[in-house]
């Protein structure tokens, strides 16, 4: 979900000279963390998820996706949107966060997270009073997004210093929402 592949007729993706090429993602699915390694084959994906491994194919058209995992077929429609990827398949929805590696952590000036929109929306309602102590993954603000409505969750243990923004404003993409200090 994090790169377009597909086969063309002789084109061996994961060929290397000396091994085979490995991929490490994470996605993010509620408050599972989700670590996949992709191992390329000559004509093959070998999946393992949080340690289970299956054997895949997959091609990826635009935003159509066409996969066999595990000898099950899947045909999905994938929109990427920032870091967040949502399938749309026989009538579900699924959405993950994309972890990026290589994203840079913004220090905020109180020193710990500032928690940002993960797509343009409204923010419905806040959940947490500034100055209050907070539990990881206790709700902060709900966001309206894609007709669904987004929870954001404490990332940490820690305390909120501020919200930028109150119910009922709209919010952009990669906007601070709330500053929050953990612990």
């Amino acid at each position: 979900m994090a790169a377009s592949h597909s086969h063309a007729a002789g084109v061996r993706h994961g060929w290397r000279l000396n091994g085979t090429l490995e991929s490490r993602l994470a996605f993010q699915h509620g408050d599972i963390r989700h670590e996949v390694l992709l191992r390329h084959g000559d004509d093959a994906l070998e999946l393992t998820i949080n340690g289970a491994s299956i054997h895949a194919r997959a091609t990826l058209d635009g935003t159509r996706l066409a996969a066999n995992l595990g000898g099950k077929q899947l045909h999905a429609t994938v929109v990427a949107h920032g870091l967040q990827r949502v399938l749309f398949s026989a009538g579900e929805r699924i959405s993950v966060d994309y972890i990026d590696p290589y994203a840079f952590t913004e220090a905020g000036g109180h020193g710990e997270t500032h928690l940002k929109a993960p797509m343009p929306g409204r923010v419905v309602a806040l959940l947490a009073e500034v100055g209050s102590q907070i539990s990881k993954g206790e709700p902060l603000l709900i966001l309206e997004a894609m007709k669904m409505e987004h929870t954001i969750p404490a990332p940490a243990d820690g305390r909120v210093l501020a919200f930028y923004f109150a119910a009922g404003e709209q919010v952009n993409d990669g906007d601070e929402l709330v500053d929050f200090e953990a612990d």
